[in-house]
């Protein structure tokens, strides 16, 4: 006797079926994705997430089995491994998922300054933006075109608050929170894969030892910042009480500027495999950190506005026809602005957009024998 026929697959369990079958290839896929990731690290953050999938696991199963009538069919072991497989594959994608968004954010929004043109028909400025960390050939780039600038007859203006006997405690205490960020900057970048600002300028130094007066420190005194702070506060008595959440953001900064600097050394002595993902997620947060628009600060009158008009004035009252100057980018729609105050002829010509941030090269090859 034949058989019988074996009844149909009502047709919600075959698309039930089928989406299961989707979601357990999308989280194996994304799991084995970023397991390489996840075994740089460390094979602890495996074992980790493992150990943490079996605790997870049960609550799990527990809902599943809870929530769906079928569920209560199978045996509670067979829910338990499922929901441990499924828990395991989900926080194995989720914690490596972060490194892969870093690690394409910067070729997806990069990180630009620009450098633009601005004259008033007699006085040309380059404006060239700046950041402390950046990539070497953002750098390269840079100090060939104030190596180019100075054979065309350009002085150079640099940017950088100096120091004063008067003023240094008082700008240490109210701007930077006591600390000094110089040295994280050099560590930030080591693990970042970048380079520091200061060590590509060492390649003019010879320039400016044969050349001073092409070399001009342009900024203000600590001590002219203090005496517009302290002109502020007397002028406008509500400053000083705006002023108050954001000197203690900056001493806040400082205060964990010890801790990043254990954690910057930290990672800088890692393994290759370490150094390569901290690279990554470094250059990562750097670009969504950076990029975003500054929100305003009660201290931009003094750290921003007051070093615009100061700048502005400089450049009116000097004689040079051609000055090149390298500044935070975030100086340039303020300088415009005075400049065009004292001068209305004043007007950017061009702008040319560089990137600061990208993967460092890694290019290898083999001699023929």
């Amino acid at each position: 006797m034949a058989d019988a026929a074996a009844p149909p697959v009502p047709f919600g369990a075959r698309w039930k079926l089928r989406i299961s079958a989707v979601l357990w290839f999308v989280l194996l896929g994304g799991f084995l994705l970023g397991l390489p990731v996840l075994l740089d690290v460390s094979w602890l953050v495996v074992a980790g997430l493992a150990v943490a999938a079996l605790v997870i696991g049960l609550a799990v199963a527990w809902l599943i089995r809870l929530v769906f009538r079928g569920q209560r069919r199978q045996p509670f072991l067979l829910s338990y491994i499922k929901a441990v497989l499924g828990t395991l594959f989900v926080l194995g994608t989720v914690v490596a998922l972060p490194i892969y968004y870093a690690a394409v954010l910067t070729d997806l929004k990069p990180l630009t300054v620009p450098q633009a043109t601005l004259s008033n028909g007699k006085q040309t400025v380059v404006f060239q933006g700046m950041m402390h960390v950046g990539s070497e050939p953002f750098y390269k780039g840079v100090v060939y075109d104030l190596e180019k600038a100075l054979t065309e007859g350009y002085v150079i203006y640099y940017e950088g608050v100096q120091p004063s006997a008067d003023g240094d405690k008082w700008f240490a205490d109210t701007l930077a929170g006591g600390g000094d960020l110089s040295a994280n900057y050099k560590m930030l970048s080591d693990v970042c894969g970048l380079k520091f600002q200061l060590d590509y300028f060492e390649l003019l130094r010879a320039d400016m030892a044969a050349h001073p007066e092409r070399h001009i420190a342009a900024d203000v005194s600590t001590a002219d910042m203090m005496h517009e702070y302290e002109r502020l506060v007397a002028a406008d008595p509500g400053f000083a009480d705006r002023v108050k959440p954001a000197k203690a953001d900056a001493e806040a900064t400082a205060n964990s500027s010890e801790g990043l600097s254990g954690l910057i050394d930290g990672l800088t002595n890692g393994t290759p495999e370490q150094r390569k993902i901290a690279g990554y997620a470094c250059r990562g947060f750097l670009t969504w950190t950076l990029g975003r628009p500054d929100a305003p600060s009660p201290l931009d009158p003094v750290i921003l506005d007051y070093r615009n008009r100061a700048l502005a004035d400089r450049i009116t009252r000097d004689a040079h026809p051609l000055i090149y100057m390298t500044y935070g980018a975030g100086h340039l729609p303020g300088l415009l602005k005075d400049l065009q105050a004292i001068d209305p002829a004043w007007e950017i010509k061009s702008v040319k957009w560089q990137r600061v941030v990208e993967a460092p090269d890694d290019v290898t090859g083999q001699l023929s024998s």
